[in-house]
């Protein structure tokens, strides 16, 4: 049987056979260090002869009390006996040197340190010839990282080396929880690649599991085998277990199998094939299960994934992305490896990119899989972006364009294609310096349509031309001064805006919504020229923007406060819509938005947002969150977010999870999100990890609602099913890979995990 091992083994292993001391330090993976505390081992302390050493020197040398000498060829050394070559030394009470044989033996209590390995022996033998050094009875400590055994015979040739019936571990002198015992482990270094023979796996000196034959890497070189099993467990897959096997196809190819199975559902085959050229990097992920047990209404189910990244030279680059699935419930029941589950939309997207030095340009095809029962998505069959690369000085003027053609196909739809020309020249003057700015923006958009409907479609409607002038106003002022009794070198600053932002009405009723929707109205959505995405919706404007920040900075320019208010002031009301997809996308007139974060103390942060209708004196959006940051084992957050309208329905959602050490190597993890609106549990975890020097385990409950697309249209009032599970994850320090246990991956893998506050504007 193959078994390949994990990256983490590897610079255990490496270390542990010394084929080449010089490169082990860096093998190590940055990872062992950090998972590894470092209160658990005591550092190897060298003898003080070992860092004298000339390391660039080929010559034996031999260092003791007393010396015999017989008929020139032999020699006899006794007392404090030192052979140092290279960066290799030999202590030991007696030693003996056979020039015949061109060999040196040693007995009694034996020392041999290397910079990767110490061993403590009762027999040394030395071939000079064959460069080959044997120690029996050894036991031996790693240097670099954790890791330590014994071996009856221990060999070392100039690239491979051999251990006879020999153990390691990876746990502290006295502590035995597991061990690896083989009878004979052979590591060639050329190829990068170790084997072992009759390999048994022993916790707390019971033997758990048995190898005939086990390989695994010394080195970063791949080489195909077994992968680490996954195993887990859910009411609503049953048991999952997951057995990959890795193909090393080619040096800048590979590909791997995963067959999986699902006690509730049935069986699953996973593939993975990456590759990697000067040029071009890419991913091809494919899941195909034949038959649902539980679906069987269905078919065959399946998820294809395909990323692609090209940089065909300085000037052009190219990028896909492409994800299909077979059904709207694919991701919520089975789920996948480079999807979230709780994506509602699927991107389809290529895109080729240029990069000149007058201008910009990307051509792009895209399209969303739209999951649920909502309306299908518009595809751009193709879209066409060209830009300036940097606007054209004009004395004191500064002028920009950009153009935009789009073919959009939507045959589910009453418009099923619809042609956009966009052309948008702009001219600038701007004032700009440290303390203020001002600019002066003024621009023409004109907009063209030709639009076909398996309907009639009047000529007004089939053909549309739309041109607003734009005028855009904007000056801000920085003021700072030095803080009264806070920090040496603290600062407050006053940053007020002001926009002025003039679009004329113009009737866009008869143009489809092809890549449009409304944007967020939070403090600095106030001061965007637009309020939609896409260009179908150009909202009309005749307004006042009047906004103002006030920060806090410290000593070091490190963020401790910040607070922002502004309101849009409307110097001309809007005109009535009576078309329905205006009204949704207009109803809100008259915003006011307040943004604040407030970091009282290094590990504590408070942020809040705030988005209230002025004119119907209604709240329409807002969050708050409340963080504590100890450490990766102590944090805590308490989050809350209000929504007036997703999908028409009233959001208001409280979540509380944290992180805290219950015992030196005890740590316990929850989280909770509950729907206040309709009085009910969205997802919970409770988890207990126990993590040792040299081994961890963890277990976790869960319970979670089931968004269950595609079986009905989803409706936020109906009764919710809820999935919930237990699942356990064994560890082996040094033995496997145990770079992602961290606390924080239990409060990764709900519906809602956990998200650190950022301090970005939009």
């Amino acid at each position: 049987m193959t078994f390949r091992l994990t990256s983490l083994a590897i610079g255990c292993l490496m270390a542990l056979l010394c084929v080449q001391p010089s490169g082990i330090a860096a093998k190590i993976p940055e990872t062992l260090s950090e998972a590894t505390p470092s209160s658990c081992y005591a550092p190897l302390v060298q003898p003080a002869a070992f860092a004298k050493l000339d390391r660039t020197s080929n010559q034996v040398r031999i260092e003791s009390e007393g010396l015999r000498l017989s008929n020139n060829q032999y020699a006899s050394f006794d007392g404090a006996v030192q052979v140092s070559y290279r960066d290799t030394l030999l202590q030991a009470p007696q030693a003996s040197y056979d020039q015949s044989r061109q060999q040196i033996l040693a007995q009694g209590g034996i020392d041999y340190f290397s910079s990767a390995i110490a061993v403590r022996s009762q027999q040394f033998q030395a071939d000079l010839a064959s460069n080959r050094v044997e120690l029996s009875e050894a036991h031996y400590q790693l240097v670099e990282q954790a890791g330590r055994g014994a071996a009856e015979v221990l060999s070392v040739t100039e690239r491979q080396l051999e251990l006879q019936r020999a153990n390691f571990t990876a746990c502290p002198d006295g502590d035995n929880s597991w061990a690896l015992h083989a009878n004979r482990i052979q590591l060639n270094a050329d190829e990068g690649w170790g084997e072992a023979w009759h390999t048994v796996f022993r916790v707390h000196d019971v033997p758990v599991l048995y190898l005939p034959y086990l390989s695994f890497p010394i080195s970063d070189e791949r080489r195909s085998g077994l992968l680490l099993p996954k195993v887990s467990n859910s009411q609503r897959l049953g048991v999952d277990l997951e057995l990959p096997y890795y193909l090393n196809l080619a040096p800048h190819y590979d590909m791997t199998l995963t067959p999986r199975l699902m006690t509730n559902r049935g069986f699953q085959l996973k593939s993975e094939f990456r590759y990697l050229t000067e040029a071009h990097q890419g991913l091809m992920h494919l899941e195909y299960m034949h038959k649902d047990q539980d679906r069987s209404e269905l078919g065959k189910r399946y998820l294809g994934h395909y990323q692609q990244l090209s940089d065909l030279n300085p000037r052009w680059r190219a990028t896909v992305d492409v994800t299909e699935i077979s059904d709207d419930a694919y991701l919520t029941e089975l789920g996948s490896d480079h999807v979230n589950p709780s994506d509602t939309q699927l991107l389809k997207q290529a895109n080729l990119s240029y990069f000149g030095d007058q201008m910009l340009a990307r051509l792009q095809l895209q399209g969303f899989s739209v999951l649920g029962d909502y309306d299908k998505a518009y595809m751009a069959v193709p879209q066409l972006e060209v830009r300036a690369a940097e606007a054209l000085q004009l004395a004191w003027f500064e002028f920009d364009w950009q153009a935009n053609y789009a073919h959009f196909r939507n045959d589910a739809a009453l418009i099923h294609s619809a042609h956009r020309t966009h052309l948008e020249p702009e001219l600038r003057l701007p004032w700009i310096t440290p303390g203020a700015e001002l600019v002066a923006e003024a621009s023409l958009m004109h907009t063209r349509y030709q639009q076909n409907s398996h309907h009639f479609l009047s000529q007004e409607d089939s053909r549309v031309q739309r041109t607003l002038p734009k005028l855009r106003l904007r000056a801000q002022l920085n003021f700072e001064r030095p803080l009264q009794g806070g920090s040496e070198g603290g600062i407050q600053t006053l940053e007020p805006q002001l926009q002025y932002l003039y679009v004329p009405y113009r009737d866009q009723r008869n143009i489809g919504l092809y890549d449009t929707t409304r944007l967020q109205d939070d403090y600095y959505g106030l001061f965007r020229q637009n309020r939609f995405s896409g260009l179908d919706r150009i909202n009309e404007a005749n307004q006042l923007t009047l906004g103002a920040t006030s920060r806090i900075y410290d000593g070091a320019d490190r963020e401790l406060f910040r607070f922002s208010l502004g309101q849009i002031i409307f110097l001309q009301s809007p005109t009535e819509q009576d078309d329905p997809h205006q009204q949704n996308l207009t109803g809100i007139e008259s915003m006011l938005a307040a943004e604040a974060m407030w970091q009282w103390h290094h590990r504590w942060f408070v942020s809040a947002g705030v988005q209230y209708d002025s004119d119907s004196r209604t709240l329409v959006k807002s969050n708050a969150t409340l963080d504590y940051r100890g450490s990766d084992k102590k944090l805590f957050q308490l989050n809350h977010r209000y929504s007036q309208a997703v999908s028409d329905y009233e959001i208001s959602q409280l979540g509380l999870l944290g992180t805290l050490p219950v015992a030196d190597e005890w740590q316990l993890v929850a989280s909770y999100y509950y729907d206040l609106k309709r009085s009910q549990l969205l997802d919970a975890h409770l988890g207990l990890q126990f993590e040792s020097c040299c081994w961890a385990v963890r277990v976790v409950a869960r319970r979670q609602i089931m968004a269950e697309l595609g079986r009905e249209p989803f409706d936020f009032a109906a009764p919710r099913r809820f999935d919930h599970g237990i699942s356990l994850q064994f560890v082996l320090k040094g033995f496997g890979d145990n770079a992602g246990f961290a606390v924080t991956d239990m409060l990764s893998n709900g519906i809602f995990s956990y998200r650190r506050p950022y301090l970005l504007n939009n």
